[in-house]
């Protein structure tokens, strides 16, 4: 069954698990009634807080609309709360789905915009009915107020239960569809948001009291949510600015040589190829490729007469160029984003053996996360020209692969690389045969 099939499956069901707990929930209604102007408030607030989401990632977006949630859970009954929400998030699915057809002329697949619905629905119906229950089953709610520090601890576990609940369900579907680990994708993925997604749910809280007494009150919960609403934009923004002057700072490393344009494209390219061969999470090949692309970037302080020499560097020219892989890391080493790739780049140039640089670190010792870039890195160094040499063959490059695994390469590695980059096209690039390329 293809990932596409079970990621369909996994939210048909998650949608379909939903549907049956409301349809068993029906005509419970509190002894007074249902507070209609209090839903009123709430689903005009979180059908304009649902107007504004920011995509974190091509599979993840958050909206304000998490603050008024978490306010219907501290202001309703669990059932009626759960289905306000769900109701409210399929509805967006549904207001997604219709503004994408009138924009692309294009009528999607009905199937896959009831899964959508569905699932979308259904997570978020799910979130907030445990969190409900666990509110509920310790007596707290914004109507009743809190009695100590006890009810204010249930709270926060509310509130965390259905943040969890909620990342948790659509985390295990991208990762069902893309073959990848839940856990790192959850974690890569909210280590960016969860200060504001905190900041949210505080604000839900504090609606939630002050809506009490007044039902209206909900609407004015949107000020200050979409204050955090712009602090997380400009965050995400920023984040990926600088990831992008990075990129950029290393595709101009590479145009200082017309030999050796596009290089770390080209790596990053044969890097995935490779950790997919090797069966590494979707967070790890994230890693590398971001790493890949930036691995030469300390080479922007190497002087031209080094790097563009049309000759064998001297021995003494050739420590200089040792230095780039620990510039490179000094250079990364200020922005957070790069965290986790500094090591990548500073070990790029160690070997098996340790007989590499800049550290002569015995490459054998090294996690095999970090033993990938290294024969990327050669593989197409070997089969691109120099102002001093010519471009290998392809087939030579993959017999220089092979004679240097066990010495240079970790031999799992270069069985990996000649496995998936064992063809060659005719202009000299390689066909990926187990990658697809990069986006």
């Amino acid at each position: 069954m293809s990932p596409r099939r079970r990621s369909e499956l996994y939210r048909l069901g998650v949608g379909l698990v939903a549907l049956t707990t409301f349809g068993g929930t029906l005509g419970r209604l509190p002894a007074g009634g249902a507070d209609w102007w209090l839903i009123a408030s709430l689903s005009a607030a979180g059908l304009l807080a649902l107007e504004f989401p920011l995509h974190i990632s091509l599979s993840v977006k958050v909206s304000v609309a998490s603050a008024v949630f978490f306010a219907a859970v501290l202001l309703l009954p669990p059932w009626q709360a759960a289905a306000l929400v769900g109701a409210l998030q399929a509805l967006d699915i549904c207001v997604a789905a219709f503004r994408k057809v009138r924009a692309t002329r294009e009528r999607p697949p009905v199937r896959a915009v009831a899964i959508n619905v569905l699932f979308n629905g259904g997570q978020a119906y799910l979130s907030a009915l445990v969190a409900g229950l666990l509110l509920g089953s310790a007596g707290v709610s914004a109507r009743t107020g809190l009695a100590g520090p006890g009810d204010a601890f249930t709270l926060i576990a509310a509130a965390a239960v259905m943040y969890a609940t909620n990342i948790s369900l659509v985390s295990l579907a991208v990762a069902i569809a893309t073959s990848r680990s839940p856990l790192p994708l959850f974690l890569n993925t909210q280590r960016l948001v969860y200060a504001q997604f905190a900041s949210l749910y505080l604000l839900g809280t504090v609606a939630a009291f002050a809506s009490a007494p007044l039902p209206w009150l909900p609407l004015l919960a949107i000020v200050p949510a979409a204050l955090v609403y712009h602090s997380l934009r400009q965050r995400v923004e920023m984040r990926r600015d600088a990831m992008r002057a990075m990129e950029r700072m290393a595709d101009e490393v590479d145009r200082r040589d017309p030999y050796t344009f596009n290089h770390s494209q080209r790596v990053a390219i044969y890097t995935h190829a490779i950790a997919r061969k090797l069966r590494f999470s979707g967070g790890d090949i994230e890693l590398l490729e971001l790493a890949a692309k930036v691995h030469d970037i300390g080479k922007i302080r190497v002087p031209d007469t080094i790097l563009l020499k049309p000759a064998s560097l001297t021995p003494g020219e050739r420590r200089v160029m040792e230095t780039h892989p620990r510039l490179g890391y000094d250079i990364l080493r200020p922005f957070s984003e790069y965290s986790k790739v500094l090591d990548l780049v500073l070990t790029h140039h160690e070997r098996y053996d340790g007989r590499g640089y800049p550290n002569g670190t015995v490459g054998r010792r090294l996690l095999l996360i970090a033993q990938v870039i290294p024969v990327a890195d050669s593989l197409d160094a070997m089969t691109t020209a120099r102002a001093y040499r010519g471009a290998k063959a392809w087939s030579s490059a993959m017999d220089e692969l092979r004679r240097g695994a066990g010495t240079q390469w970790n031999p799992q590695v270069v069985e990996a690389a000649l496995s998936v980059l064992s063809q060659e096209q005719a202009a000299g690039t390689p066909v990926l045969n187990a990658a697809p390329a990069l986006g």
